[in-house]
């Protein structure tokens, strides 16, 4: 606590001084307004930093009741978690949470507050959940570039989302809004009440607003694109999609069933597999037993499933999906109980208070509560890696003959899976309870100086429920059975379609979920004033104090805690999970002052530089320093230049230092590297890889024949990490022409450059991508065994087997992002209205990631799909309206700049193209203002005019698209009522 009481003292020092040295000051305040990205107040204050300033309107020309859906449409975000980002996790951000994600640098480097002060996070990374906010509150919404911890604390390193609420408010207004597709589908409509009066001869106010929203639910099948994942094989070598280049492809774990007899250490005679196959009528090599696993017909008959080649599925007697179900392969199509849209239910409220007890001295508090459920929703629970004895009863008698033709032991169990539809989709009810509560008092300290010190306390509790999972050991406790399971269900069979009985399916099944809750308790107390007057003008400064607290509980079900008997998890169908209970907390000081240099001078009607400093003292990690200077600089009157240089700092969230460990199993069906059949061994580098698995500990005997199909890997937290750490520079111009043209006269534009580098970057490496990287030229050049990525793990020198391999967090990873925004506001007069044009312009010049020390860094500027989201070189929001008294028409261009698609698909880089696409949208607003309909607004709308459908490409299995960055759902219609009285 060394250095924190030192710093604090010497705040407190420098306050003292500041404060007698301004209490001469004569000259009263002018009216003080308070910007984000700053704790300074004073007068005209234009911000160093690049704002774009979002007003309500924007959240009301919208059919969708969410938040995020409007953000995501302005060039500064990289669309995230949205509520068509569906997916199934019981500690996963995926989980119908709505977040923001500047810059494409992450959502736990976004800091998300709501009137200056955070909103409490919902999961343990930190991350915020937008569904809190219904925009019937919004005021307006600061969207800040570039680190803002000096003045804000950890994480905001991309920058900070400021949103303001209505604490004003003077009478009751009822809303509500209705919207839905041009396909009938995806309905959604919320209605509000706000109300607020002032009291006590205005020296109080009170302003309350309550809501409820519903969004229904649509599923891929209902959109052409997305109702089969899309396998890319190239242009023409494909049957469906875009150019012929794709094939519809699924899950291997099919609804007949299938099994996999057949392993390098344990072969089947290809005799018999020629001669079964004779006796189908396939002349003998017409079936190739390469690749394939075999499948189960209703009539005991085997087929194989395929391995991509022309007609490698031999056999199959059944009616398969015809999407996934060709010459190719035969698989399932998870797709046709994919949600593409999550269902949403939100209730709300929301309430600010204020009363001036003196003229100096005011008690405020606000409070916000949402209560609301998300539904994922995914395709049946795949059944796989169980074992099943060669006794079982219930084995038809063609795959008994092939298991009786294994070389080595016939009698081995083998491993089969099945598609369980008897059971329905997986879904996951995602149930929060939010509530956050602020209270504080401000005032005057002297004529130069404000204080404000408030207490919030937050609260996120989750209920997560999922059905459709199975119990692993439950099954086997079935197929190992004498009788296959007979007096315990009435026999469990998994050969052929609809062969499970529901006693048996009922038998297996598990239901499981978690409760967690995330608390957050922040107390602060701030000055800010002008304690000293130089001759270019007042010197404006803050300090502060800050306390931060965040607690982290998460208690999962019984049966995602259990073990199996191999030591793996039993549960399957979604991760399982461990308890976690901890905490972090921090203390900080900080200081900012605003100094005039200049004022008045010639080529200088202003220049002025803010300095701020901060020092958080952590209980999980070392302590972080942040700090900015920014100068503004006035050369004339209508142009101001400004520019900023920042450091911000991450410390590592609860999740990543403190997740328990958990064991899974990974590579799944596919073989890892030292083992004979794997893809490193067949390639060119054979003989280096073959010497580095000899050198990490394979027995040279044992590698002829050696085989690994899969390794036991631990997912835990890094209790180690160090925080990241980020500079920040931007510069940019401001100009607002004094024309006096009445066409001219109210114009002006704002060009801003930034440049965000990231060290330390906190990055989650898989077991699997280590081995992976180890035996992969890229990453290890001269295929040495002391390599970074060969270091993750170990070997047993015995038998060889992967062994001491983890799932974790490192500070490996450094990030660069670099581009220009162009903001452009233009009003003037045309015939007996007014036309407006607001042009928000964002052009990303440079977006590096370097994985590793090991290998450069990779660029993905004009990519997608390649690092976790999509990265368009340009993409603007052109917002073009008409008003006319009490009418106004509006129309909307958003336009996405094309891409490619660099990613690997079938181990091939894509590297195809991605075009771009433009939206249009159109509304008008009419205000009645007597009249029956006097205080009523009706507005409506069409989104996406023209019915763009989104891009398909190879890089995403769900949808085929990037659901968060593309319109998924087509042209939609809304409609607003507000009634005012």
């Amino acid at each position: 606590m060394g250095p924190i009481r030192n710093a604090l003292y010497a705040c407190w020092l420098l306050a003292g001084i500041l404060w007698q040295v301004g209490a001469s000051a004569e000259d009263p305040l002018l009216e003080e307004v308070v910007v984000t990205g700053t704790r300074i107040a004073r007068p005209n204050f234009e911000a160093a930093s690049p704002i774009v300033a979002v007003p309500a309107a924007a959240f009301e020309r919208t059919a969708s009741s969410t938040v995020e859906s409007t953000l995501n449409q302005y060039p500064q975000f990289v669309p995230s978690y949205t509520g068509t980002s569906n997916n199934i996790g019981l500690n996963s951000a995926s989980s119908g949470q709505a977040s923001l994600n500047l810059r494409g640098l992450g959502e736990k480097r976004t800091l998300t507050l709501v009137e200056g002060s955070r909103l409490v996070p919902v999961n343990a990374n930190g991350e915020t959940d937008l569904n809190v906010i219904p925009p019937a509150l919004i005021e307006s919404v600061e969207i800040v570039t570039g680190g803002a911890s000096a003045v804000y604390g950890s994480d905001a390193m991309a920058g900070v989302v400021n949103f303001r609420l209505r604490r004003e408010f003077d009478g009751v207004e009822l809303g509500a809004r209705w919207g839905q597709t041009d396909r009938g589908d995806g309905e959604e409509y919320d209605v509000s009440l706000t109300a607020g009066t002032d009291f006590a001869d205005g020296r109080g106010s009170v302003v309350g607003s309550i809501g409820y929203h519903n969004r229904a639910q649509i599923n891929q099948p209902a959109r052409h694109f997305s109702r089969v994942p899309l396998f890319y094989l190239g242009p023409g070598a494909g049957i469906i999609g875009p150019d012929s280049a794709y094939i519809g492809v699924g899950s291997l774990a099919i609804e007949e069933g299938v099994a996999f007899p057949d392993n390098p250490d344990n072969p089947v005679d290809p005799e018999v597999f020629e001669e079964l196959f004779e006796s189908y009528g396939y002349p003998a090599g017409s079936v190739s037993q390469r690749g394939n696993a075999f499948g189960f017909n209703t009539d005991g008959t085997l087929f194989t499933t395929g391995n991509f080649d022309p007609d490698s599925v031999a056999n199959f007697r059944g009616q398969g999906d015809p999407l996934t179900s060709h010459s190719f392969r035969h698989n399932y199509n998870p797709a046709k109980t994919f949600a593409l849209q999550m269902p949403l239910t939100r209730r709300s409220a929301y309430v600010s208070t204020s009363f001036e007890l003196t003229e100096d001295f005011e008690l405020y508090a606000e409070g916000i509560y949402a209560d609301y459920a998300v539904s994922t929703q995914i395709a049946p629970v795949p059944l796989q890696n169980v074992r099943m004895p060669t006794s079982n009863p219930f084995i038809p008698a063609d795959f008994q003959r092939l298991l009786d033709s294994r070389r080595l032991n016939p009698d081995e169990p083998f491993i089969f899976a099945k598609r369980l539809t008897v059971l329905g989709p997986r879904v996951q009810e995602n149930n929060y309870d939010t509530y956050q509560a602020l209270v504080g008092a401000r005032g005057r300290l002297t004529d130069d100086w404000d204080f404000d010190v408030n207490a919030q306390f937050g609260a996120s509790s989750q209920w997560k429920h999922q059905t459709g999972n199975v119990s692993r050991s439950k099954v086997e406790e079935l197929t190992f059975a004498p009788d296959g399971g007979e007096s315990l269900c009435g026999g469990f069979s998994p050969f052929g379609l609809d062969s499970v009985l529901p006693a048996c399916a009922d038998y297996i099944a598990v239901d499981a979920g978690i409760q967690a809750e995330v608390q957050q308790l922040i107390a602060e107390f701030s000055a800010s004033g002008a304690p000293l007057k130089l001759p270019a003008g007042a010197l404006r400064m803050a300090i502060g104090m800050q306390y931060r607290s965040n607690g982290y509980q998460f208690h999962a079900d019984e049966a995602l805690r259990l073990i199996a008997p191999d030591g793996l998890p039993d549960i399957v169908g979604i991760p399982a999970a461990d308890d976690i209970d901890a905490d972090d907390h921090n203390t900080d000081v900080y200081i900012e002052a605003a100094i005039p240099l200049l004022t008045g001078a010639r080529a200088a009607e202003s220049l002025e530089t803010v300095l701020g400093f901060r020092h958080s003292d952590y209980a999980s990690a070392r302590a972080a320093d942040a700090w900015k200077a920014e100068l503004l600089y006035r050369p004339v009157a209508v142009v101001s230049l400004r520019g900023s240089y920042q450091r911000a700092v991450r410390v590592p969230s609860i999740y990543e230092l403190y997740l328990p460990g958990t064991r899974i199993f990974g590579f799944d069906f596919e073989a890892e590297a030292c083992s004979v059949n794997s893809l490193q061994r067949d390639g060119r580098f054979r003989e280096q890889v073959e010497a580095l698995c000899i050198a990490q500990g394979v027995p040279a005997e044992l590698l002829p024949e050696f085989y690994e199909d899969g390794i036991e890997i631990t997912v835990r937290g890094n209790p180690d990490l160090d925080p990241e750490t980020a500079d920040t520079l931007t510069t940019g111009i401001v100009v607002r022409p004094e024309f006096q043209s009445r066409w001219i006269s109210d114009l002006q534009f704002t060009v801003d450059w930034y440049r965000i580098e990231i060290d330390d970057v906190v990055t989650f490496i898989d077991a699997v991508g280590a081995v992976e990287n180890c035996f992969d030229p890229t990453f290890n050049p001269a295929f040495v065994a002391d390599n970074y990525w060969c270091t993750l793990f170990g070997r047993d020198t015995e038998t060889g087997e992967i062994v001491d391999a983890v799932d974790t967090f490192y500070n490996l990873a450094t990030s660069t992002t670099s581009g220009v925004d162009f903001q452009l506001d233009w009003r003037l007069p045309i015939g007996p209205g007014t036309f407006g044009i607001g042009w928000y312009v964002g052009w990303m010049d440079e977006y590096e990631v370097q994985t590793s020390r090991e290998v450069p860094a990779e660029g993905f500027v004009g990519t997608i799909g390649g690092f976790a989201g999509s990265y368009p070189e340009w993409k603007w929001l052109m917002d073009l309206r008409y008003a006319w008294h009490d009418l106004e028409v509006g129309l909307a261009w958003r336009y996405v700049d094309a891409t490619r698609d660099t990613s690997r698909s079938n181990r091939k880089t894509t590297d195809l193209s991605v075009p771009h696409r433009d939206y249009v949208d159109l509304d008008a607003s009419y205000v009645f203002n007597d009249g029956w309909f006097d205080g009523l607004t009706i507005r409506a709308g069409i989104e996406n005019l023209t019915d763009e459908l989104p891009p398909v490409f190879p890089n995403y299995a769900v949808a085929n698209t990037d659901p968060s960055q593309f319109d998924v759902l087509g042209r939609r219609y809304h409609l607003t009522l507000a009634l005012k009285f």
